[in-house]
């Protein structure tokens, strides 16, 4: 089973667009939690269960991605992660910085570091930043290492770092085999216990929390493997077209959920603050319409800088150039269409 555009537009999607569903069902009550709401317990045991394989599945999918990422020229790969990684990972930073009270000054270095909620999209970038230099090694020793490594290491931010690799580089190790990634696919008798112990450990999960925590890996995989499973059976139907939406545009859902929830939370919280269920029911549908309609404007600018770096030859391009006086009298030059000066 070969990693094609079309299987990408579909079980893919699905895949990253439900897990983009269960991050802001979770963040919108706990962006009002950090403000001061109080959060049921059954809420939080909810998140607990969950917590193993939101985040990994991501991870993972977007490992999926890396070895096609690797095939183009290092000019245009790094290019391409500067323009649709760091640059919207530093807009949104700062937007964050300014919006949160993070105890660092705006110019520390430390204020830009995993900043807040987008520390996911940090981790990526540095993957894809160090990516090109471990291609050459065998596929599986950089998961390994990584998880060897979120093993024994210290508390912190490495360990965080080095346990999310883990899958990052074990999805782009099972994209370099169409063999095992066709076995996870399609083959019942792998995904249905893979489900069964990924079930079992989120009960386990919502009672006893396990967080980043590298020996929790093998029940995360088996709840991957079974999540793979099923969106490929549903990957054709009609009712996934808006999971394979937010899974498409899931940088844009990513990025600006997080102060959409938090600005709307500090609109309604003088007349919600009692009903943190309804509040929540509330924002996550005001989370999901406003990020659809910046992933349907994002095409126009500037929106598109929101989450695209400016391509800058390309507008140097549409510049027209200065008439000088010495310019020769002649006929004028026939005139380009406007279209094929657009990037």
């Amino acid at each position: 089973m070969q990693l094609t555009t079309d299987q990408r537009m579909h079980w893919m999607d699905i895949l990253r667009g439900f897990a983009m569903i269960l991050v802001l069902a979770w963040h919108a009550p706990a962006i009002p939690a950090l403000v001061g709401a109080e959060l049921p317990d059954w809420l939080l045991a909810a998140n607990d269960a969950l917590l193993p394989y939101r985040m990994p599945t991501l991870m993972f999918v977007s490992g999926l991605l890396l070895p096609a990422a690797l095939r183009k020229p290092a000019g245009r790969y790094y290019w391409g992660k500067l323009q649709l990684v760091v640059w919207p990972y530093l807009v949104w930073s700062a937007l964050h910085i300014l919006q949160s009270d993070s105890g660092e000054p705006f110019f520390h270095w430390r204020s830009w570091v995993a900043t807040g909620y987008l520390w996911f999209i940090f981790f990526i970038a540095c993957y894809y930043l160090v990516a090109p230099l471990l291609a050459r090694l065998p596929p599986w020793i950089v998961p390994a290492a990584a998880l060897a490594a979120a093993l024994v290491l210290p508390d912190g931010l490495a360990v965080r770092m080095t346990y999310f690799a883990f899958f990052f580089f074990v999805g782009a190790a099972v994209s370099r085999s169409p063999r095992l990634l066709g076995l996870i696919g399609s083959t019942w008798w792998v995904a249905l216990p893979a489900g069964v112990v990924a079930v079992g450990f989120g009960v386990v999960s919502a009672f006893e929390r396990h967080q980043f925590e590298a020996w929790t890996a093998p029940f995360s995989l088996c709840g991957i493997v079974a999540a793979i499973y099923c969106a490929r059976r549903i990957e054709h139907r009609r009712w996934t077209r808006p999971l394979r939406f937010v899974g498409r545009n899931s940088l844009v859902f990513y990025v600006a959920h997080f102060p959409i929830v938090l600005g709307a939370w500090l609109l309604v919280r003088g007349a919600l603050s009692d009903s943190i269920a309804v509040a929540s029911v509330l924002l996550f549908v005001i989370a999901i319409a406003a990020c659809s309609a910046l992933a349907v404007l994002q095409r126009y600018r500037p929106i598109t800088w929101l989450f695209r770096a400016p391509d800058l030859p390309a507008l140097l391009r549409r510049i027209p150039p200065r008439r000088t006086s010495a310019a020769p009298v002649g006929p004028a030059p026939e005139r380009v269409p406007e279209g094929d000066l657009l990037p």
